[in-house]
């Protein structure tokens, strides 16, 4: 299973929950959304108290990227529902993603990449 956290700025109207129940998701639990296919099952769990978990410095990097964010847990097996949930993403939305190996970067720049080339990268390479 794979982890990264998805941070979405409060002032933006796209959500991945919105769109998980758009794809099939189920709720399960108070903030849970899961979708289950074949060979692929995503999770995304809304839990703002992530944010006691990133450093002074995280948090004014996360500050720059998307302002105050609303943070997801997403959670997954396989890979084309996390690649697809993260293209959904308009590209007017200010989101980013924390792999929790070193890596804040907005959603933006991880289009076009595969997942292996960023999940467990300490930055991207150009």
């Amino acid at each position: 299973m794979n982890t990264i956290v998805l941070l979405i700025d409060r002032e933006d109207a796209w959500s991945p929950e919105t769109w998980a129940k758009a794809a099939g998701g189920k709720l399960v639990g108070d903030r849970q959304i899961t979708i289950d296919q074949e060979s692929d099952w995503l999770s995304i769990v809304r839990d703002d108290q992530v944010l006691n978990d990133f450093d002074e410095e995280e948090r004014d990097r996360l500050g720059e990227l998307v302002g105050e964010p609303i943070v997801y847990l997403i959670e997954w097996k396989g890979g084309e529902l996390v690649e697809h949930l993260l293209r959904s993403i308009p590209p007017a939305t200010r989101a980013a993603v924390d792999n929790d190996h070193g890596l804040l970067v907005l959603v933006h720049q991880l289009v076009g990449k595969l997942i292996g080339s960023w999940i467990k990268a300490t930055s991207l390479l150009l």
